[in-house]
């Protein structure tokens, strides 16, 4: 399988992209840790209700002890080292914490998901070039390696979106851009601040169905356009500002901060070398000059395929016992 790639990488080191992936990831982590860590001191209000969060609840300072774990494997990624694996045990750890968060608080950290999808993308991507036949007889070059991470990461955070567009449609069908749904958060949910325009917008939105019916449009339309992240780095900006967009107006109306996904997309679809105006390491992916302009040369292999197949399978599978974004 044949796919045209372009990138605002493309000729310099990737290096700040999986430092990104890892920061971002890591102080989300962080914070949940911190989260669950007094909540589980919490027993009154948040009662051990399963296995994992009444033997982790009993262990002084598992929390921490998971966060090291966690950090262990995300500075071997951001390091380079080992990236597989590396990012496999990071996100085993940040299982166990999600498990144990919902076992507590009910759900899991919605914040978390897009760190989580990043890092699970980027890994997919090293794997898909230790995979590809062209490089399976020596180590996949590390140019080769992160192009293709950078490739999953935002191939991760668009079927995120996509899913998410998906899920309002399974739950409501067509009926989601009525703008009832969009008028019942926003009644639910309080404003960032107190600000007359912001209030007057509010209004506007909860009283008048014509403009919550445009913003469930728009938030439909935009979710699922995602997809366009993956076609060059145009279109990936225009397409990132919407979705900043849709995220700055769900904090204005409802103060759900959702920055996760927000400093990602500022990492990956912004070309910052081009930006900055000059090479972040130019020519230095890793040393090797033989970089291909796309990825015209890289094919997917089946069992990369059969192994895609399977992580959506199996995630499907699982969500009645867990938990699945309708938001």
């Amino acid at each position: 399988m044949r796919h045209s790639w372009a990138s605002g990488w493309d000729g310099y080191d990737r290096a700040p992209l999986r430092i990104g992936v890892a920061l971002v990831a890591g102080v989300e982590w962080l914070v949940e840790c911190i989260q669950v860590g007094w909540q589980s001191q919490d027993l009154e209000h948040f009662p051990a209700t399963g296995w994992v969060s009444e033997g982790l609840g009993a262990v002084p300072g598992a929390a921490a002890g998971i966060y090291l774990m966690i950090a262990a494997g995300l500075v071997a990624v951001a390091a380079d080292r080992r990236p597989i694996v590396a990012g496999l045990w990071a996100l085993a750890w940040a299982c166990l914490l999600s498990e144990w968060q919902t076992q507590i608080f009910g759900s899991p950290s919605r914040n978390a998901f897009f760190p989580g999808a990043a890092l699970l993308g980027w890994v997919l991507g090293q794997a898909w070039a230790y995979e590809t036949a062209d490089v399976r007889e020596a180590a996949a070059p590390r140019g080769m390696r992160e192009r293709l991470g950078e490739a999953g990461v935002l191939g991760c955070i668009a079927a995120a979106y996509v899913g998410s567009c998906l899920s309002k449609l399974g739950a409501a069908g067509l009926g989601w851009a009525d703008g009832a749904q969009v008028r019942a958060l926003v009644l639910g949910q309080q404003p960032v601040a107190d600000w007359a325009w912001l209030a007057a917008y509010r209004s506007a939105i909860v009283e008048g169905p014509a403009m919550a019916q445009a913003a469930s449009v728009a938030t439909l339309l935009i979710e699922g356009g995602a997809f366009l992240l993956l076609f060059g780095p145009r279109l990936r900006m225009v397409w990132a500002a919407l979705l900043v967009g849709l995220h700055a107006n769900i904090i204005l109306l409802c103060t759900m901060p959702y920055l996760e996904p927000v400093a990602l997309l500022g990492v990956f679809a912004v070309p910052w070398p081009r930006v900055l105006g000059r090479a972040v390491g130019q020519g230095g992916e890793g040393g090797e000059g033989d970089e291909p302009t796309g990825l015209d040369e890289v094919r997917l292999p089946l069992s990369m395929g059969l192994l895609l197949a399977g992580i959506v399978v199996f995630a499907w599978l699982l969500a009645p016992w867990g938990w699945r974004a309708g938001g």
